[in-house]
């Protein structure tokens, strides 16, 4: 009995092998005889190649992670494109206002999404050697720093940012008429004075009712423009930095 089972089992292997031949061979066997075009065949291949297997869902893990390293390399590329600019702070004549809420109100308006870090620059603060100054100034001494300073308004003199305190504690009756809060006229004093620092001159309103460009003198007069904190898009550019 033992011995039929053998026998059963290899018969039914021979088969097997005997099929498996067959199906391998008969492509060329067909094309040997000229019963078929070898075209048929490409097209068959085609279609074999166009069945897929049934997506498997990744698991949730296997998502959490690819989304943690796609998270991690995107990172790594903005902050290897990041330009760091460092800068100092000082005084200069009595000053009464807050040192301290000065720093961290100039700060954050050079790191605003909204502002100048929108050419991928980052502001830090340092103790001494940044590559500009930053001053928050009695009033009468904003002329020490360059005859085209005045003691009514802020100015950029070399590599001092000079911020009037004056301007600082209660902005200019342009800007408060227009409706201004005092947090905005910070904003747009920093920025416009550091912008020029960065390379740009003054710009004149582009059209009535339109925001001004921060580069226009809008403690001034905006022109017929409204006040507008924030460097344009136009604005975007940095001859000092080479962006």
């Amino acid at each position: 009995m033992y011995s039929n089972i053998m026998r059963k089992i290899a018969l039914a292997a021979g088969c097997i092998g005997l099929i498996s031949g067959l199906i391998f061979l008969t492509p060329y066997v067909v094309q040997a005889e000229g019963a078929a075009n070898p075209a048929d065949y490409s097209t068959m291949r085609e279609t074999i190649v166009a069945i897929k297997l049934p997506d498997i869902p990744q698991p949730d893990w296997l998502k959490q992670q690819l989304a943690a390293e796609a998270a991690a390399q995107a990172a790594a590329h903005k902050a290897a494109s990041t330009v760091t600019v460092t800068y100092d702070v000082m005084t200069k004549g009595a000053v009464y206002a807050s040192l301290s809420e000065f720093k961290l109100q100039a700060n954050q308006t050079l790191n605003d999404p909204r502002g100048w870090s929108r050419m991928n620059v980052k502001f830090v603060e340092v103790a001494s050697g940044g590559r500009f100054t930053l001053v928050l100034a009695e009033a009468s001494q904003l002329p020490t720093f360059s005859s085209g300073c005045s003691s009514d308004y802020s100015c950029r003199a070399g590599r001092y940012v000079v911020i009037n305190q004056d301007r600082w504690m209660g902005a200019t009756s342009s800007w408060n008429s227009a409706g201004g809060s005092l947090r905005d006229y910070r904003h747009m004093v920093v920025n416009h004075e550091t912008g020029h620092w960065l390379g740009h001159g003054h710009q004149d309103c582009k059209g009535a009712g339109q925001p001004a460009p921060v580069m226009q003198q809008q403690s001034i007069d905006l022109q017929g423009c409204k006040f507008n904190p924030w460097p344009l898009s136009s604005e975007l550019m940095s001859s000092q930095l080479g962006i």
